[in-house]
């Protein structure tokens, strides 16, 4: 069987190509092909990691969205929000509409949204959809996909972000074709975005409560479709061969292993502009608390520029920069196989990991650490608040849970951080309950073994 792994930009290369995905289908005596328009060097790393990989590469090309069809996309984009937010009765799903910037796509966005603003229904959706197929077809670019196709010659396509509108067009030229097709929903707050300019023939989900919303936001997708797996993401957190000793992380970045670690994990400017002064209020409350020692982990896409007047007024915080590498867009920037392991051991030997509403609360549950959350306002002029952070839709698989701890004051902090070092067991008690609600984690096979064994089973569905 000929799998070819259409990997668009960097969101798929830890997940996939870093993980054994690959050399273990190769070692069944599968061939795989890897479309992509990655950085030559993502290849190197990955095959530094799978030293008896051979895997083939093709360039996957980006084209430019024909006027028509990017104005019906963006109207069925407005469109599935604002009957997602009726759906579930939260307005803060509208908060995912990003206009454009540029003149052109200020006056598409504008008609877009005219148009979407009537009476959403799915039936309407739908339809717009099939106008937007029949403009695909008709594309350049959907017949330099079918050409490609035709010279890789695959059996199954498994694209491994749902998202970027171009591989929802390969993806429609491979169904064309006869080619199964496979997506797998990246992230745990995808959904109710209505992020999916894709349809396959089966997709991968976390988890049931994955799979109830995949049915619930597109129901023209059948159940028989969807394939639970779990994210190979958390499964390098059961690599023991990634485990450091705590001296030897502490050795290898500098760190204090006689001191209680706590990870400050930062994020972009977009999702929580007030970092810096979150980063600083932490810093402040624990100057008194000298056997604790605050580690910072900055967003992978950004630097860390912002929080420069906290690092230089408490120097006692220990910057561990993410080891990625920058790219000109957001999509173009990766990881080093290196990082993986970095945030393995700062999961398994920080205490807590502190943020505003962060994944990272998933990733150190996996060692059973409880994640804090910073829920007070420190700009209440300023336009974002974080009162409504927390009203988007994926934290309502809170529900009924006490999942993580919640900092609701400045003055709340050292008590809280303290309490948490001290006490874990006692906070936060539902915290591997919510994990497993998100990530379905209740089998022995790992997520990777769980997607190879679907992708050998295809043929026979």
């Amino acid at each position: 069987m000929h799998i070819c792994f259409l990997i668009p930009d960097g969101v798929g290369i830890r997940n996939y190509l870093y993980s054994n995905i690959i050399g273990e289908l190769e070692k069944d005596g599968h061939s795989v092909t890897v479309w992509h328009s990655l950085d030559e060097e993502v290849i190197q790393q990955a095959k530094r990691i799978h030293t008896t990989s051979e895997f083939n590469q093709y360039l996957f090309s980006f084209y430019k969205e024909d006027v028509l069809p990017r104005f019906l996309r963006d109207t069925v984009a407005f469109s599935r929000l604002k009957l997602n937010s009726q759906l579930k009765k939260n307005p803060t799903i509208l908060d995912n509409w990003l206009p454009k910037k540029n003149f052109k796509g200020r006056i598409s966005n504008f008609f877009a949204k005219s148009l979407a603003s009537s009476s959403p229904s799915f039936e309407k959706i739908e339809g717009v959809e099939k106008m937007i197929i029949a403009q695909h077809r008709k594309s350049h670019a959907y017949k330099k996909y079918q050409d490609d196709l035709k010279k890789i010659g695959p059996d199954i396509v498994f694209c491994t972000h749902q998202r970027e509108p171009n591989a929802g067009l390969a993806m429609l030229a491979a169904r064309d074709l006869g080619i199964k097709t496979v997506t797998a929903i990246f992230s745990w707050d995808n959904l109710p975005k209505g992020r999916l300019p894709m349809r396959t023939d089966y997709y991968l989900v976390w988890s049931e409560y994955m799979k109830a919303e995949l049915l619930e936001y597109f129901p023209d997708i059948q159940e028989n479709q969807i394939q639970i797996v779990g994210t190979p993401q958390f499964d390098f957190y059961s690599n023991s061969s990634l485990l450091l000793s705590r001296e030897e992380f502490a050795n290898q970045w500098g760190l204090d292993p006689e001191k209680k670690w706590i990870c400050f994990s930062g994020d972009d400017i977009l999702t929580s502009p007030h970092d810096p002064k979150y980063l600083w209020d932490i810093a402040q409350s624990l100057i008194d608390e000298p056997s604790i020692q605050v580690i910072f982990r900055p967003v992978p896409v950004e630097g860390f520029e912002r929080y420069q007047y906290v690092l230089e007024k408490f120097t006692e915080i220990k910057v561990l920069p993410p080891l990625w590498k920058k790219g000109s867009l957001w999509s173009r920037y990766f990881p080093y196989p290196e990082d993986i392991q970095m945030l393995v051991n700062l999961a398994k030997h920080c205490g807590t990991v502190i943020n505003v509403g962060s994944t990272m609360a998933l990733d150190f549950a996996q060692f059973d650490h409880p994640g804090i959350y910073l829920n007070y306002e420190v700009n209440p002029s300023h336009s974002w608040s974080i009162k409504r952070v927390y009203r988007f839709q994926h934290f309502r698989s809170f529900k009924d849970l006490d999942a993580v701890v919640w900092i609701n004051s400045k003055e709340e902090i050292k008590d809280k951080v303290l309490t948490v070092l001290e006490m874990p067991a006692d906070v936060a008690k539902d915290r591997i309950i919510w994990r497993d609600r998100i990530v379905s984690q209740l089998s022995d096979l790992s997520s990777s073994s769980r997607i190879i064994g679907f992708l050998k089973s295809i043929p026979n569905n």
